[in-house]
């Protein structure tokens, strides 16, 4: 990762300020281009299987740690994924994409020094909200609930973006969390206008991603506000709350967030339900960081 200039907490504030903000992390982490290309190819109806690992291996590093990820106990298919054809014709290609994008954006922001956020328990906090977000829509019957995965993964990624361009606030922030007790997000807010979910779902936004990935990021701490995406927001938030309350990994927050019973009622579930979600997802989540952190 090049070297990064800290962006001055005044010109951050605001509208202005976030999409500053956002432009600036822009320049300094992206996506790579094999994953544009790869969604062109995914709705090209000319593309074959072997056009796309082609493709794929154009990218060594990411081929390798995709298929690292392709074995770990989230995926769990019966035999070993040992190439990138067999992971094409295997896994198929919305979960080719995910692991993909996932990938990338773990390589993108790798470079954070250690004295800023421990990456492990950062990836750690991350993964088991992913997986628990999953399963509460599986336990509340939601179609599709495996695509609230990468929006529970995803979820924090603004904070990663405040360490890097904002990390005299963060260290403040972190400080009045200790001496208040108050939640981070609100803190955020207060100085900002805006907290670490309006800078991930922006940051999102601007690469491309669909709004089912970018709106439940942005909304996970209200979402009431997701709109179509509001089952998967709900789905976030809860196990956002559950996480940090079961205290696996951290993203910055150590106190624990009050789950809105709106969203329970939403999905359709109870207390007892996101217990026993829980239960299931924890059996995965080691496994699947330490896939993440390359152990």
């Amino acid at each position: 990762m090049a070297s990064v200039n800290p962006l001055n907490v005044t010109a951050a504030q605001g509208t202005a300020g976030l999409h500053l903000l956002v432009e600036e992390i822009d320049k300094l982490v992206s996506l790579p281009d094999i994953y544009y290309r790869l969604e062109e190819a995914i709705v090209d109806p000319g593309a074959t299987t072997d056009s796309i690992a082609e493709l794929l291996r154009s990218d060594p590093d990411l081929c390798a740690r995709m298929l690292r990820m392709a074995n770990s106990a989230f995926y769990s298919f019966p035999t070993t994924i040992e190439t990138i054809e067999r992971a094409v014709s295997t896994i198929g290609l919305r979960q080719i994409r995910e692991l993909v994008l996932v990938t990338a954006v773990i390589k993108a922001f790798e470079g954070i020094p250690s004295e800023k956020v421990n990456m492990a328990s950062f990836w750690e906090h991350s993964v088991a909200v992913g997986i628990l977000a999953r399963e509460i829509g599986r336990a509340g019957g939601i179609p599709g609930a495996q695509s609230f995965y990468i929006p529970g993964l995803l979820h924090d990624l603004g904070r990663l973006v405040m360490y890097l361009k904002l990390p005299g606030l963060m260290n403040d922030l972190l400080d009045q969390r200790e001496s208040s007790g108050r939640v981070m997000y609100e803190l955020e807010h207060e100085m900002l206008s805006y907290s670490h979910a309006d800078i991930g779902g922006s940051l999102l936004a601007l690469w491309k991603l669909p709004p089912s990935i970018y709106e439940p990021v942005t909304t996970h701490h209200n979402p009431a506000e997701g709109g179509e995406f509001m089952l998967s927001a709900c789905a976030v938030h809860i196990a956002d709350a559950w996480v940090n309350s079961n205290q696996t990994g951290s993203s910055g927050d150590r106190f624990e967030l009050d789950i809105n019973n709106e969203t329970l009622a939403l999905l359709g579930i109870d207390l007892d339900a996101v217990e026993t979600a829980a239960r299931g997802a924890a059996q995965q989540t080691q496994s699947v960081a330490r896939q993440f952190m390359g152990h």
